[in-house]
């Protein structure tokens, strides 16, 4: 498995992924339409952005897994906060725990290290399988 940041040779990669997200998830039931475009635009928006991470995964079938998020200073601080805001790996996808996993450390390396934030928030919105993602995120030291 190698990570690979967004760029616009793999964009639409991302944004297929981000759609296959958005369709297994709450927001595919009750939230708003997956719209191609506009998410395009957001992710070409964040390429190169120095607060934004941005990376996939590629095995040898393809990209078949990604994490984003940014670093933000808190409300009442001028600390930094890094906040995923996506993170799938595709089903059927061989070692997808491990894919996982690998992307969602080097989303936390990025912030604590890089970045220099205090603490980092996961994004578990959306309910996708929420017991085996749960798992994961408590697996990597993430608590309630």
């Amino acid at each position: 498995m190698e990570q690979v940041p967004l760029n616009a040779d793999n964009l639409a990669f991302a944004v297929n992924m981000a759609s296959a997200l958005h369709a297994i998830s709450t927001f595919g039931d009750s939230g708003p339409a997956f719209d191609w475009e506009y998410c395009s635009n957001a992710m070409r928006r964040t390429i190169g952005a120095p607060d934004y991470y941005f990376m996939l995964a590629r095995d040898e079938t393809g990209y078949v897994g990604a994490v984003c998020g940014r670093v933000i200073p808190f409300y009442f601080s001028p600390r930094m906060l890094g906040v995923e805001e996506a993170w799938y790996v595709r089903e059927g996808t061989k070692y997808r725990a491990s894919v996982a996993i690998h992307l969602m450390d080097g989303f936390v390396n990025w912030c604590l290290d890089t970045k220099q934030a205090v603490m980092v928030q996961s994004g578990d919105v959306a309910g996708v399988r929420s017991v085996g993602v749960d798992a994961l995120y408590r697996h990597m030291g993430f608590t309630r």
